[in-house]
């Protein structure tokens, strides 16, 4: 059984690459693992939020280009990046042709577009009602109708090559195996963050210390099945995620919400020696994959003060306080440190140190540096000293990897000698080179997802003679 495409994954990057081609005049086949309806992936419940590198998609593309060179510190693949800069507002554009909507959150003062209608924005895990939610069976209905097909129950295990060429993929459902045949594959399929092997291995913890703030379908099986043919994988160490807390581990109600990432960013963060580990100043994101590299990722906890506190009610969307105790999540309270520390089962003389340092280096920014060193142009650090104090354990939340496939700024897998591998195409979080570095930079998962599907497709139909 032959196809012009055959996409691996039915997410948004899944199907923007299928329903752009069959725009093109082609007639793609996307397989998804999942034989539910309203199958469980990260874009089904992600936020919505459509941003490039934390500005805006409309931004002038040579600044979009250079924040992502910048953010990632220069590891970012430069035409990947140029190509998201020169292509985010068109996606912008024809994600609106497909219906979708778009409205700034109430919480937020950067425009961002997000998609509509807004989540409820809640402790606990809400998508139901969301706008990804609603955009990702639009996208399912319109592939159909424009003559493409949708299998559910469907696992891509190989990709088949001949002559050097993409020729199928082998695939495996409740009937058997099955190969089908096509000259051009995209991978889709997102990040590996729901597999233990891979995760323990490129990112170093047990999967078990983290927490899974994700669908739990990400096993990187396109990363494998590419890399198994020549493709080349990069920046595999770091993730997207947030810093949660701890209790989020055994209670439901407290992931993907309340982060507790502006808590740590505009404080510190401390193991059970009382010593810091981490620029909190990079915030939530930087701070998770350093809790992730602990040598127990399970000993971190935040320490701040009341007046922090007390801004939690309103510096976040979905602010800590009081939604994480009314959701269950531990906050330890004390009237001096000494009584915090032994609460919190963290060595009092280390958190005094570390402390009385920290709020120097607070009230004297001419002082010797902290080390780690403390950030201060994105969050301000606050000093902890006004009682009671407070304590969080914390934990890593790990939403989706930030490393992959190498891939050009026209949706073309590359192999280790980064040449394209004939047929070969990527999209969404199977996608590496555009996040990571030393500060752990996001660029966006949904802009990843969206604006590469749209340049593989467009890649696609120009070899086949489409315009």
């Amino acid at each position: 059984m032959s196809f012009d495409l055959i996409i691996i994954g039915a997410g948004f990057a899944g199907l923007t690459a299928a329903n752009r081609a069959a725009e093109l005049g082609l007639k793609p086949l996307v397989l998804e693992a999942s034989s539910e309806e309203l199958y469980r992936c990260n874009s089904r419940f992600s936020t919505g939020s459509l941003h490039v590198a934390f500005q805006t998609p409309w931004t002038e593309p040579a600044t979009l280009t250079k924040s992502i060179i910048d953010n990632t510190d220069g590891i970012a693949r430069q035409d990947l990046a140029e190509a998201i800069g020169a292509n985010a507002a068109r996606t912008i554009d024809w994600l609106k042709h497909q219906g979708a909507a778009f409205e700034d959150h109430p919480r937020r003062t950067d425009h961002m577009p997000m998609l509509s209608p807004l989540r409820e924005m809640r402790a606990g895990l809400d998508w139901e009602g969301g706008g990804a939610n609603a955009l990702l069976q639009k996208l399912g209905q319109q592939l159909i109708e424009r003559g493409g097909e949708l299998r559910r129950g469907t696992r891509a295990q190989k990709l088949l090559r001949q002559d050097g060429k993409i020729s199928g993929v082998e695939i495996v459902t409740e009937q058997g195996s099955q190969t089908l045949s096509s000259e051009s594959v995209v991978v889709a399929d997102g990040g590996f963050q729901a597999n233990p092997e891979y995760v323990k291995q490129h990112i170093g913890p047990e999967i078990s210390q983290l927490q899974c703030r994700n669908a739990g379908t990400g096993v990187g099986d396109g990363m494998r099945m590419a890399t198994e043919i020549g493709a080349a994988a990069v920046g595999l160490d770091s993730f997207y995620g947030h810093v949660l807390s701890r209790d989020a581990m055994i209670n439901e109600k407290l992931w993907p919400y309340p982060q507790v990432d502006l808590i740590c960013a505009t404080s510190i963060v401390v193991d059970e020696n009382g010593q810091r580990f981490a620029d909190e100043g990079l915030g939530g994101i930087s701070i998770a994959n350093a809790i992730a590299r602990l040598e127990n990722p399970l000993s971190a906890t935040a320490i701040f003060d009341s007046r922090v506190w007390e801004d939690a009610k309103t510096t976040d969307n979905v602010p800590p306080n009081p939604s994480l105790p009314d959701a269950g999540g531990t906050i330890i309270e004390a009237a001096t440190l000494r009584e915090l520390a032994d609460a919190a089962n963290i060595n009092p003389a280390g958190l005094s140190a570390t402390i009385a340092l920290y709020n120097e280096h607070v009230a004297y920014s001419a002082s010797e540096p902290l080390s780690p060193v403390r950030t201060q142009s994105t969050y301000a650090a606050q000093p902890i000293l006004d009682p009671p104090f407070y304590a969080i354990p914390i934990c890593a939340g790990i939403t989706v990897t930030s490393g992959g496939l190498s891939v050009n700024g026209k949706g073309q897998v590359m192999d280790t000698n980064d040449q394209p591998i004939a047929g070969l195409y990527a999209a969404g979080s199977t996608v590496g080179g555009l996040e990571g570095g030393p500060r752990s930079a996001y660029v966006g998962g949904l802009i990843k997802s969206f604006c590469i599907g749209l340049l593989a497709a467009e890649t696609i139909a120009t070899g086949h003679g489409s315009p």
